[in-house]
């Protein structure tokens, strides 16, 4: 028990002071955050009337309208600590030798629930009606307890977001790099949107055959002959595969150089057999004959 308990600490000592994502402190995203909680918070007090709001300011003198436009008023002044908090943790952040872990950001978004709290709590005392006593600490405490609420959510909100975003662009890149049109272990097709519509191993890819404005693509899967067709002229496909062993053999028709399994002289015609049932032969024209026999017939 004892040394498992030593672990789960070891662990959590590690994750608080391990970096934070970097995605958490670029600019766009600091902004982002900052503009995402003043809305919400604008919203949240125009709903739930936090700190004693309608008691300590308005006393019922404002209207909905009035009482909308104060507490966007409160709200730009309190994030306005906020935002001068993240220009200082983005210039902070920038310095090779800080570091800002979990730890540190958490210890900072508490400075500034804090910082804000104050801010409030003497508003609420500077705004103060009739010399009514009131207690700073018992405002203090209320101030926090509503500041923490309001911020929790957004953050939370907005952390979750973030992440979301920075995997799906993580993603993109490693498709871009891994299964692009020039990658060497896929070969991808985009419609003529530029949408990408199938990634196929490059050793599963057969033959295209074009169809007016679409274009049938032939592949293998789990050993199984399947066709997908896609919204793409035979002139802009080849572009798109310029830098892949996938040629043009016939006006409409393109093969994978290594499935060719026979080349065939029929008279005067060429044909590709690609070597599984099913599947016709290619014929090979006498336009593109040239460039397709410099590739399968080893050269004297």
């Amino acid at each position: 028990m004892l040394k498992l308990t030593i672990i789960k600490m070891a662990e959590y000592k590690s994750i608080l002071f391990k970096k934070i994502p970097q995605f958490m402190l670029t600019k766009q995203n600091q902004t982002m955050m900052v503009l995402f909680v003043s809305v919400f918070a604008v919203i949240f007090i125009n709903i739930f009337k936090p700190f004693g709001s309608e008691e300590w300011m308005t006393k019922g003198r404002f209207t909905p309208t009035q009482y909308l436009l104060w507490s966007t008023i409160l709200v730009t002044m309190g994030m306005s600590i906020v935002a001068i908090s993240r220009v200082i943790m983005y210039h902070y952040a920038k310095k090779p030798t800080h570091n800002i872990t979990v730890l540190r950001y958490t210890l900072w978004v508490i400075v500034e629930l804090l910082l804000l709290s104050a801010a409030f709590t003497a508003l609420a005392l500077i705004t103060s009606y009739g010399g009514v006593e009131r207690d700073p600490m018992e405002i203090y405490k209320n101030a926090l307890q509503n500041t923490i609420f309001i911020m929790f959510i957004p953050y939370l909100i907005c952390i979750m977001y973030l992440s979301y975003q920075d995997k799906n662009t993580k993603l993109r890149t490693i498709m871009e790099e891994n299964i692009g049109t020039k990658s060497t272990s896929f070969i991808t097709f985009h419609d003529d949107r530029g949408i990408l519509q199938l990634s196929v191993a490059k050793e599963n890819l057969l033959y295209i055959e074009s169809a007016d404005n679409y274009i049938s693509t032939w592949y293998l899967k789990n050993g199984q002959l399947k066709k997908q067709l896609i919204r793409i002229t035979m002139r802009d496909l080849s572009s798109q595969l310029a830098d892949t062993n996938i040629v043009r053999c016939h006006r409409s028709f393109m093969v994978n150089l290594d499935q060719v399994k026979v080349l065939r002289r029929e008279k005067e015609n060429l044909f590709i057999e690609l070597g599984y049932p099913g599947l016709k032969e290619i014929p090979i024209s006498k336009t593109y004959g040239e460039e397709v026999l410099k590739h399968i017939v080893p050269m004297k």
